[in-house]
């Protein structure tokens, strides 16, 4: 797999910087 983003777990889940990121977490991807 391809590393997207990395940062602390609040900052991924609340303010992810890639919009490949926010599609993950919230079910529109995978």
């Amino acid at each position: 797999g391809t590393l997207v983003e990395y940062g602390p777990t609040a900052q991924i889940f609340t303010n992810p910087k890639d919009k490949r990121t926010e599609d993950y977490i919230t079910g529109r991807f995978g």
